[in-house]
């Protein structure tokens, strides 16, 4: 456990000093903080001039924000990997006890924890989505995506400037929200292949209180995180290899 914490606190230090990973770990937190109390704000704004009823995107709003906080945590983890690759750190953590199962567990975990975390904060004090048990099975898939993103960073790209430029081309990947506010019927299987549709799904069932539905969508994007993450995580190896 000592060597995990050693190179949690040099994680801690080094994105202290590095702005980029200083607005990705404080990003969620403003997330959370425009949500609560920004949100109210422009709801009452838009309706006294210009009598839009924002309140009816409410939903969507949240599973946006929400599906953007695993894609701010990974892009944290995946940079600081980026940052080790360029300073060969990797190749010493890989002969020292840690080794390089024990350093792909931790850049897997952290990421993992953090998302974990943020995301139960947002969905519980945003006061943006209706909150259940069943909201659990959001949590977890947006648990898994975190890790996703950490390690298609780290895997398709060469260096930390490289991992910048493909951030943003992986934003994208959070539009999975407007495919299941926007798209109607049968397109929406378009979206089953972006990991951001599945949990954005699973909060818009529950809001609707629809448990059942809720739960196989909560199976079937499980499959898909599963698998990704796996793909990932061979990918990852072979390029450490």
């Amino acid at each position: 456990m000592e060597k995990y914490k050693a190179l949690m606190m040099k994680d801690f230090r080094h994105a202290l000093k590095d702005p980029v990973l200083m607005a990705a770990m404080i990003g969620p937190l403003v997330l959370i903080f425009l949500s609560r109390f920004g949100f109210p704000i422009a709801v009452h704004w838009l309706d006294m001039h210009y009598s839009f009823n924002l309140e009816q995107y409410r939903g969507f709003a949240a599973s946006l924000l929400v599906v953007t906080i695993p894609m701010l945590t990974g892009m944290l983890t995946g940079l600081l990997i980026l940052d080790e690759r360029d300073e060969n750190m990797i190749a010493y953590y890989a002969v020292t006890p840690l080794m390089r199962k024990g350093y792909l567990l931790y850049r897997v975990a952290l990421p993992t924890l953090l998302c974990i975390v943020l995301s139960a904060i947002y969905l519980q004090w945003s006061t943006m989505s209706v909150v259940r048990w069943e909201t659990l099975y959001a949590l977890l898939l947006l648990a898994l995506e975190s890790p996703l993103f950490t390690l298609f960073l780290a895997a398709f790209s060469s260096n930390k400037v490289e991992g910048l430029a493909l951030s943003k081309i992986g934003g994208l990947f959070i539009i999975g929200p407007v495919v299941v506010h926007f798209v109607p019927g049968a397109w929406q299987v378009l979206g089953a292949l972006l990991p951001s549709y599945w949990p954005a799904k699973v909060l818009d069932l529950i809001m609707h209180d629809e448990p059942f539905p809720a739960f196989v969508f909560f199976l079937l994007g499980l499959l898909l995180h599963l698998a990704c993450l796996f793909l990932m995580i061979n990918v990852f190896k072979a390029k450490q290899a």
